[in-house]
């Protein structure tokens, strides 16, 4: 029996490979790193106890009431007054704040904190979900510019809140509602693609501010975001100090995605548009 090929046999010009195998986890780098670098900080610090856990948190937490003394060390009066009103423990930490004094660095720090493994999962959550498409579109440089900045704003917002706060506060949430303010700029418009693979729809046109309230699924997406928050740390206020959100730190650090997301956008600077 011969082995040759039939007369119209013809070679298949563009033979089929294997399927690429996917990744598990289809984030770009930098999400990936941001995730570990926090669930490492967080594993760190629960390895400690007693006085030396609470000492990690208070010098890295942001307390409103160190800034203040950091710009005014008048108002060390007014914040001791504060802490009269409010008990016991407010007293106790007025105590460490006057002894240790301002901490602006502190800014920056405490977005690497979190009060549980629960509130970590959380917030990994939502920057795997929003982050992915916003770090596709900027890189990792630009990306991590506006994930800081926005970490920040969310600070000096809750700052200028409560000045004369002394509890402290944790959590990567104002970096995170930042990131999901500049992924609003683009999603929903046309071609935009939040979960997509591959980097398509990433990077769709951006919406200047005043088309983005005029989109019904941007805006929709905006108004649900502010009202979910004012209303957990409503809820959350009731429920007592411990349980409390820092809403003004996520609002803080979505105004400053919405802001931000322009002068940071490469793609918009390649098209020379004005958003």
């Amino acid at each position: 029996m011969s082995d040759l090929p039939p007369p119209d046999y013809r070679p298949d010009p563009y033979p089929r490979r294997a399927p690429a195998r996917e990744p598990i986890v289809n984030a770009p780098t930098v999400i990936v790193a941001i995730i570990a670098a926090l669930v490492l900080v967080h594993g760190l610090r629960s390895l400690l106890s007693g006085s030396t856990a609470v000492e990690a948190m208070l010098t890295f937490a942001f307390i409103p009431a160190r800034l203040t003394l950091f710009f005014d060390p008048a108002q060390a009066q007014a914040i001791v007054e504060a802490a009269v009103a409010g008990g016991g423990e407010q007293m106790a930490l007025t105590r460490y704040v006057l002894s240790t004094g301002s901490a602006p660095w502190a800014a920056l720090t405490y977005g690497l904190l979190h009060a549980s493994w629960m509130h970590l999962a959380f917030n990994a959550l939502w920057l795997l979900a929003f982050g992915t498409p916003v770090a596709r579109r900027f890189g990792t440089v630009r990306f991590l510019v506006l994930f800081v900045l926005s970490s920040v704003a969310g600070a000096l917002l809750y700052w200028l809140m409560r000045p004369d706060d002394v509890l402290p506060m944790v959590g990567a949430s104002g970096a995170i509602s930042g990131v999901m303010a500049a992924a609003s700029r683009f999603v929903f418009s046309g071609g935009g693609a939040l979960f997509g693979r591959g980097g398509r729809g990433f990077d769709a046109p951006a919406q200047p501010l005043i088309a983005l309230l005029e989109n019904r699924q941007a805006l929709a997406f905006i108004v649900a975001w502010f009202v979910i928050n004012l209303l957990a740390g409503f809820a959350s206020g009731i429920m007592g100090a411990e349980g409390a959100i820092a809403w003004e730190a996520h609002i803080g650090g979505f105004l400053a995605g919405l802001v931000l997301f322009l002068p940071l956008d490469p793609v918009s600077r390649r098209r020379g548009g004005q958003h």
